[in-house]
């Protein structure tokens, strides 16, 4: 059995039409979720890229492998952190990626005898130009069999810029429209306008319509979905498909102007955490399965080296989702979640509650701790955390047991980042002093060291 792992990076599970979204974003990401399993609350539990990324290749969380932020330099993955793909190449399968994260990190290329790193900037590589690669590395080696493939495609990743015949596809009005002008203003004031229109807004001129640059996210995601589709097609056409696990799912969402956060994946929000997994195989899957139980990044690895035959490591922190589908798994009962890059915040979530504990590096002058009530509040609209303390309570003191459970006598790798400096921080105040903005108006709430 051969593997295929797509990472659609940015791309939030509730913008998938699958995902019960209004608009047709991804007829063919649905028609696979048709024949397969779709999984409704899969979670990143560390984001973005580089964390997120880490924990899917090792199945170990932050708190151990260490990498919690994104762009902080001290950070490196120690070599007794083996990553599944290693475990693949020792026991003779072949393995290969099409993917440009060598360019961060180096040690997303351990374990490839195949490493292909399109020269391209990281966003700006289209999923034209993976599937090429992909493709054309199917037709020549399909009798390197059984193979485990890795495709990143980045292109819901902003600046949001696709194919010409894409850009107004889910937009009818006037993207310049002064009379809209005022849609922008929230994002005008927001740190991430100067931080974003150097490389963002230059290649979106004269927009006044904030709804527009929404809209174009949709847009990168259909541009996708109908590449996946030529992937699919060469699948079957190489007789690849029927003997091939799939497994679509994403590093971490986005926020499109939700909760103040303009088109960026940081914030412990479910539009950022909450990401899509789909498995499809016509041998070994039931289809049009959906699963509600809990599940999340640390399950990919196992549920990779199951398919293949190899024993899953004790070290690996996730199961199987073989074992998830056949109910023979016990449901989780929270997932806790964080991020370090432009704020220090940790989430637990439960079937009901989410708790949110800023640490640090606030930037939306927040409350220390939110409570959101999923069931009645799914959009995180009230915070109930006054109306609410012993669940407060209950939760902080759960995620806290969580925590010190998984350290054991290390210490907290996003207390400790936070202790160095935010690397988002040191992107903003770059961005910002050059404007002529002073730094000290932003960082003087960071106040929760």
């Amino acid at each position: 059995m051969n593997v295929l792992l797509l990472a659609l990076d940015t791309l939030r599970a509730d913008h998938l039409s699958c995902y019960g979204y209004s608009r047709k974003t991804s007829p063919n990401i649905d028609k696979l979720a048709l024949k397969g399993v779709l999984f409704e609350r899969c979670y990143a539990p560390d984001i973005p890229t580089q964390p997120a990324y880490t924990t899917i290749y090792t199945s170990r969380y932050g708190l151990e492998h260490g990498i919690v932020s994104h762009g902080a330099e001290e950070q490196t993955l120690p070599r007794d952190f083996k990553i599944f793909t290693e475990l693949l190449q020792n026991a003779g399968f072949t393995t290969v990626a099409v993917d440009n994260l060598a360019v961060m990190k180096p040690w997303f290329t351990r374990g490839y005898e195949y490493y292909i790193c399109p020269p391209k900037p990281l966003q700006f590589l289209t999923a034209d130009e993976v599937n090429d690669r992909a493709i054309r590395w199917l037709k020549f080696y399909r009798d390197k069999q059984p193979f485990f493939m890795f495709l990143h495609y980045w292109d819901p990743h902003t600046p949001y810029i696709p194919p010409k015949e894409y850009m107004k596809l889910f937009y009818e009005g006037n993207e310049r429209d002064p009379r809209k002008a005022s849609s922008m203003e929230p994002f005008k004031k927001s740190p991430f306008y100067h931080l974003m229109k150097r490389w963002m807004l230059e290649l979106l001129p004269e927009v006044t319509d904030i709804e527009y640059i929404s809209s174009l996210y949709d847009s990168e995601i259909k541009y996708l979905d109908d590449r996946l589709g030529e992937l699919f097609d060469a699948l079957d056409e190489l007789e690849l498909l029927d003997e091939t696990l799939i497994i679509i799912t994403a590093d971490h969402g986005e926020s499109l102007t939700e909760h103040g956060i303009f088109f960026d994946h940081h914030g412990v929000y479910e539009n950022t955490i909450h990401v899509p997994l789909i498995l499809y195989s016509e041998e070994i899957l039931p289809k049009g399965i959906k699963v509600p139980h809990f599940v999340e990044h640390v399950d990919i690895a196992p549920t990779i080296l199951e398919t293949v035959g190899l024993e899953i490591p004790e070290w690996m922190r996730g199961r199987s989702l073989f074992e998830v589908v056949r109910g023979k798994a016990p449901p989780r009962r929270f997932i806790v979640c964080g991020e370090c890059t432009y704020e220090a915040r940790r989430a637990i979530v439960t079937e009901e509650w989410k708790l949110i504990k800023t640490y640090g590096g606030d930037l939306y002058n927040r409350p220390r701790i939110e409570l959101y009530n999923l069931r009645r509040d799914p959009q995180e609209e009230k915070n109930v955390a006054e109306d609410f303390p012993e669940v407060v309570n209950e939760l902080e003191l759960q995620m806290i047991r969580w925590i010190e459970s998984i350290l054991g006598e290390k210490p907290d790798p996003i207390r400790v980042q936070l202790g160095r400096y935010l690397p988002g921080h040191q992107w903003l105040k770059r961005a910002l002093e050059s404007e002529g903005i002073p730094w000290e108006k932003w960082f003087e709430r960071q106040r929760y060291i």
